[in-house]
């Protein structure tokens, strides 16, 4: 959670910031001490019975502009501001909400491991053949898979030798075997990995860029 700062601490260079007036009784005020608002007025006409009177349109006064353009030196000592949230954050999440899930090309943060778990997980990288590591950094998201599946598909260079590679894989429990066990067709193969073994792809894949 962002720390409150008190209105004397904004500035023009911050900008549009969350205007909180203490104690918290509303939603807060979204804008900068340097917002105008605008006069609107309305027309206004009453109908009593079958007799309609029209009244002399009204000024409702300034809005969409600074709400405390004339509060007193008490009510401004009240008012904090935080910054906005992170648009750009939040729009990753709702395409990873419309997508059914993170975006599968984007690495994330590999999870901490404690020094033993670090070692395995070295020993297991530094234990993969060359062949074995580039069908990892070729594979992509099988079409149709959500990428939580962790379901990828490679396009075949040397008939076999893909399958060889997830068989090595499956031993070494970084893809899934049994009804899920690595196949291959004419141009494609297919795998689906662990979760040790898409941290793999990931490690990889970050060393390789």
């Amino acid at each position: 959670m962002s720390q409150p700062r008190p209105l004397h601490e904004w500035h023009e260079d911050i900008g549009d910031v969350l205007w909180w007036l203490w104690p918290i009784e509303q939603a807060p005020w979204v804008g900068s001490p340097t917002d105008i608002g605008r006069t609107v007025s309305f027309d206004i006409t009453i109908q009593i019975g079958v007799d309609v009177y029209e009244v002399q349109p009204q000024r409702a006064g300034d809005t969409g502009g600074w709400p405390w353009v004339d509060a007193d030196d008490e009510t401004l000592a009240r008012l904090f501001w935080t910054p906005l949230p992170d648009g750009a954050g939040i729009d990753e999440a709702i395409r990873d909400h419309i997508r059914g899930g993170p975006d599968p090309f984007k690495d994330t943060a590999p999870a901490s491991m404690d020094d033993t778990s670090r070692s395995a997980f070295d020993a297991v990288v530094q234990g993969l053949s060359i062949p074995q590591r580039d069908l990892l950094g070729r594979l992509t998201v099988e079409p149709g898979t959500r990428p939580e599946e962790l379901r990828f598909t490679y396009p075949v260079r040397s008939r076999g030798l893909g399958l060889q590679s997830c068989g090595v894989f499956v031993r070494r429990k970084m893809a899934v075997g049994g009804t899920d066990q690595p196949t291959q067709r004419a141009t494609r193969g297919y795998v689906r990995l662990t979760p040790f073994g898409d941290q793999i792809r990931r490690h990889l894949t970050r060393k390789a860029n």
